[in-house]
């Protein structure tokens, strides 16, 4: 009798610590329409949100999708061992901080001014200091701004909400701002603004793209299934990268 007590106490201990292991994987992102955002129901749902799942359903791992502010999302990846990321823009700066998964959909970066703005902006224009450029403090857009040769002390980094940059441009108080065409538009609808406050005038060149990606720590027993989940779905034709309709179509 004790015998059996005791290997059904083992049993129920290995039961515990499997449902433990499989809640344990959370994949963590941010509100960024149209590829990650909450619908009417609090269910994330989006474009690179369906290339998630679809990649997960095809692994034995159980995980939650979770929505919060990105620097949130950011610490807990690289903090965590357990925790992936998306939609995460792949940037030279980046390269060596994280694991790259899988390719979720291709990025639309540019430039955007007041919409009532005459100067040309052009590589010349901006390395010249003729403008200045604002961002949200560690956000993408004050990396991506390096990319322009914009004098540092000519970027004015913002910390108050995570769309502050495109409120310094509306109220004048810095010139440009960075985002992808789509999301823009997205958020600017979002908000209750008028997307035409604000127009695109300069693709930034880079082919950054957004992944779902985790820390160089991360366990193989989560990284080696999605990793051969993605190559599944490549080799079957199943998988491509999501494709965003841009509102200038």
């Amino acid at each position: 009798m004790a015998k059996q007590q005791f290997w059904g106490a083992m049993l129920a201990l290995l039961l515990v610590a499997r449902l433990a292991n499989a809640q344990d994987l959370i994949i963590y992102t941010e509100n960024y329409p149209p590829y990650n955002y909450l619908n009417e129901k609090d269910e994330v749902v989006g474009l690179a949100t369906e290339k998630v799942r679809q990649v997960m359903e095809e692994t034995d791992l159980e995980y939650d999708i979770r929505l919060v502010p990105w620097t949130r999302a950011e610490h807990y990846v690289t903090t965590q061992n357990n925790a992936l990321i998306y939609s995460m823009t792949r940037t030279p700066k980046r390269e060596d901080r994280f694991e790259w998964l899988v390719p979720l959909a291709r990025s639309n970066f540019y430039l955007f001014v007041r919409t009532g703005e005459t100067r040309s902006v052009n590589a010349a224009s901006l390395k010249s200091g003729m403008f200045t450029g604002t961002c949200v403090s560690n956000d993408l857009g004050c990396e991506l701004f390096r990319w322009t040769d914009m004098p540092a002390g000519n970027i004015i980094p913002v910390s108050s909400t995570e769309t502050a940059d495109f409120r310094m441009v509306i109220a004048e108080r810095a010139d440009i701002y960075i985002s992808d065409l789509m999301v823009n538009d997205r958020l600017r609808k979002s908000e209750g603004f008028d997307p035409a406050l604000t127009k695109p005038v300069m693709r930034l060149s880079g082919k950054a793209g957004f992944y779902l990606a985790g820390n160089k720590a991360v366990s193989d027993t989560i990284s080696e299934p999605i990793r051969e989940a993605y190559k599944r779905l490549m080799v079957s034709g199943s998988y491509s990268l999501a494709e965003a309709k841009l509102p200038l179509e």
